[in-house]
């Protein structure tokens, strides 16, 4: 049995050699004088050629040994040290010890010329702010000469500090083309050092694959690496990199797979994942009425694109559909509603994938026509290729997770309703939304969601109020289930876009307000928030604002720089005394 044991133990030992071996290592940097002389063939005297009694193997001139080739050397040019220790090198392989002595180089490229290379890869960052900052975006221009210690026309660049990993600074420096760059403007920062604070002054750069939702992504010329149709080539902060080979006529090259030497690029579309999630939508009264003589599509004509734009699209639609629905009437001010189905084609038309149900008029339609429309209602949904969650046929159904796995992103959607009424909540053996009761089912599953891998996304019909200042209630219960681990929690409830804050590292928004609702001569209700909401390789990584506003009735439109402006400007200043309850 011993002995049994022992072999074991040596074959075990011996894979783990080879795999050792076999994986990437550093490689020694070596200098010409290292580098093996290439010998002279030999060729044969006359005397070696005369037959002897034994015959030997006649050796012609032409079967010299062959040259022995240098081992391939590498050469590196200013890159950033992440991506410098995440290079491969093949086996053989070395660091030279200088440009001139070295067979292949690895450095910045640009665009142009990357299609001529043995290989390449990206390296995108990001200029990021502050969360709460109102700023959306800077000219490449006015960033140079910011960065440069040059004066600026805006003042909110005056004693601002922009951030910069020490790994980073010296290829970033060269990206932006700064020839004189400012040190009280530019701060190199220990590697690994830079944190996100949603309340901060400084700004960053930042690897695409380091952002945290702390900060706000600014464009750069109208670009950001964040943009659906996002052109590496035509952004500042994009760093090409690539090998090239340093002779003529190299014979290795052909024999060489150089596919693995370079790292993949650090931002790959392939691992990212979009999210729009919206407010308030209720297809009735007087936006059902515009909806019926404007056109279903009405509403949405001026926010199509950016709810279709996104991989994944929300709605927290809360009234369900019925054949039997009256024609809405425009001036009715009840709150029992009810939606034709011909209006689920807006939806659809928008892009919906998700559907919110934790509506209190979710049940509207067994009020008014004693029939139950949820079980029709989730039918629509399934044949228009739509999910839901938050509410269902029965209590069990509705409490159910939607699980959603989007380019290696697991997203997990969980939400109840705390206001009620009662009737809108499922029951063992009625259609409803789920009822949050005391929370701690919804915290339990959160809690087990994470811990399988899932970003759970939190939703909530929530006590309504029309200010924009987060309730103590409020305060209460949304961050008491943040700390059981979702990433996002949102107040769907509310007609009035409310603070918003980072709790524990987590967005809570205490109310997004209307998307498709009318609420005439209520103005705190005409301005609301999209949110977009960005994931990389299971982590969320950014939270972009889109702001409208409800010109027409039923119809929200984007708000011009100057609506923005002064919109965030007011939703950010009742969210800073947040800071200082947490």
């Amino acid at each position: 049995m011993k002995m049994k044991h022992t072999t074991r133990k040596f074959i075990i030992l011996s894979l783990l050699l080879l795999m050792a071996l076999s994986a990437c290592r550093v490689e020694k940097v070596v200098s010409p004088t290292d580098v093996p002389k290439t010998q002279e063939p030999t060729i044969p005297s006359a005397e070696t050629l005369v037959p002897s009694e034994t015959p030997t193997a006649f050796i012609s001139p032409t079967s010299a040994p062959s040259a022995t080739l240098a081992p391939p050397a590498f050469w590196k040019g200013t890159l950033p040290l992440d991506l410098q220790e995440r290079i491969c090198l093949p086996d053989g392989a070395v660091w030279a010890s200088d440009e001139n002595t070295a067979t292949y180089s690895i450095a910045a490229s640009v665009p142009e010329k990357m299609n001529t290379h043995l290989a390449s890869t990206q390296w995108t960052y990001a200029l990021v702010a502050p969360f709460f900052t109102v700023r959306d975006d800077i000219s490449l221009s006015d960033l140079q000469f910011f960065l440069m210690g040059k004066e600026s026309e805006s003042p909110d660049l005056s004693d601002r500090k922009v951030l910069l990993d020490e790994g980073d600074y010296e290829s970033l420096i060269a990206l932006l083309g700064l020839s004189n760059p400012s040190d009280k403007v530019l701060k190199k920062v220990a590697r690994d050092a830079i944190f996100a604070d949603p309340w901060g002054d400084d700004w960053a750069i930042v690897p695409f694959d380091a952002l945290q939702p702390g900060w706000k992504v600014l464009a750069i010329d109208g670009i950001s690496p964040l943009d659906h149709d996002f052109d590496s080539d035509k952004y500042v902060l994009t760093l090409h990199v690539a090998i090239e080979s340093k002779t003529e006529n190299n014979e290795q090259s052909a024999s060489m797979d150089f596919s693995g030497i370079l790292p993949a690029p650090n931002r790959d579309e392939t691992k990212l994942t979009s999210l729009i999630m919206t407010g308030v939508t209720a297809m009735a009264r007087d936006t059902a009425y515009v909806m019926e003589t404007q056109g279903v599509l009405f509403p949405g004509t001026e926010i199509r694109d950016i709810l279709r734009a996104a991989d994944l699209t929300h709605i927290s639609n809360e009234v369900s559909f019925y054949e039997g629905c009256a024609f809405p009437n425009p001036d009715y001010k009840g709150f029992i509603f009810c939606s034709n189905p011909e209006y689920i084609k807006l939806l659809d038309d928008l892009g919906a994938d998700i559907i919110e149900l934790t509506g209190n008029h979710n049940n509207d339609v067994l009020a008014l026509y004693k029939v139950d429309s949820v079980p029709f209602t989730l039918e629509l949904y399934e044949q228009y290729g739509m999910r839901w969650y938050a509410g269902g046929v029965n209590v069990e159904d509705a409490k159910a997770p939607l699980l959603i796995e989007h380019n290696g992103n697991k997203l997990a959607f969980i939400g109840c309703n705390s206001y009620g009424p009662e009737m809108a909540w499922a029951t063992e053996s009625g259609s409803g939304a789920a009822p949050c009761e005391d929370f701690s089912w919804l915290k339990a599953e959160v809690a087990r969601l994470r811990a399988e891998g899932y970003l759970p996304i939190v939703t909530f019909q929530f006590q309504e109020d029309y200010f924009r200042e987060a309730s103590s209630l409020q305060l209460r219960d949304f961050r008491d289930v943040a700390t059981a681990g979702p990433v996002i929690v949102n107040g769907s409830q509310s007609h009035v876009a409310k603070a918003m804050e980072f709790y524990e590292g987590v967005f809570i928004d205490y109310g997004l307000g209307n998307l498709f609702f009318d609420q005439p001569e209520f103005y705190i209700t005409y301005d609301s928030f999209i949110q977009e909401h960005h994931f990389y390789q299971g982590r969320h990584i950014s939270t972009k604002l889109y702001t409208i506003t409800i010109e027409e009735t039923g119809k929200p439109r984007p708000m011009t720089d100057e609506e923005r402006s002064e919109f965030l400007a007011i939703i950010f200043s009742v969210s800073e005394p947040l800071r200082r309850t947490q």
